[in-house]
């Protein structure tokens, strides 16, 4: 009886290690396109990391006038290569069915971008453009947003230059779910030690 307890114990302290050392949860980070651009226009280092989303909402009720954003992935100034990608055309509305499905599958009053190398996009500075069309002319605005990799190990060979802005401090939600491990942790010690007393009287 007393062995089982002790391999309950162990398996349950196994279980638990992933998630005190588990990364941040995902996040989706709204941008609103509005009718003189986005807000925020740019997003500095130390508030994305990588598997976070950019959520680019569109508030611009103008009805003729459509929105998209083109990614510099490779990072050569230039955003037409192989390896760049952009969204769909961003629309304020979408016209619907009897059955509130879209009339047109193209039609998107949202778009998502992942942060993340697995679609070519590295942890560092990320140039894009926001493209407004309108009246079939269009106009570029450029802006960046910058993302780091999910680390909370510190880095003492950082580049020079580096002002120590991109060590991100866990949030709340982290502390408190550590907090919530470890008293269930201590929980199931003191009750597996109140199982083991008896069997000693």
């Amino acid at each position: 009886m007393r062995g089982r307890i002790v391999i309950a114990i162990g398996i349950f302290c196994m279980l638990l290690v992933p998630s005190i050392v588990s990364a941040h949860d995902q996040k989706e980070y709204n941008i609103l396109i509005t009718e003189n651009g986005l807000t925020p226009a740019s997003i500095n280092l130390g508030i994305l990391v990588e598997t976070d989303t950019l959520f680019f909402r569109n508030v611009d009720e103008r009805q003729e006038v459509q929105h998209r954003i083109l990614v510099d992935a490779d990072g050569d100034g230039i955003f037409e290569g192989i390896d760049d990608f952009s969204t769909n055309w961003i629309s304020s509305s979408c016209e619907l069915n009897e059955t509130g499905e879209k009339v047109d599958e193209e039609c998107n009053q949202h778009a998502l971008i992942l942060l993340d190398p697995s679609i070519g996009l590295l942890p560092g500075n990320i140039s894009m453009v926001h493209q407004i069309k309108e009246n079939n002319e269009t106009i570029d605005i450029n802006f960046y947003i910058n993302y780091a990799q999910d680390s909370h190990v510190t880095d003492n060979n950082a580049p020079i230059g580096d002002t120590g802005e991109g060590e991100i401090e866990k949030s709340t939600k982290e502390q408190l779910l550590e907090a919530v491990i470890f008293i269930s942790f201590l929980a199931v010690v003191f009750l597996g030690l109140e199982i083991i007393k008896p069997e000693k009287e």
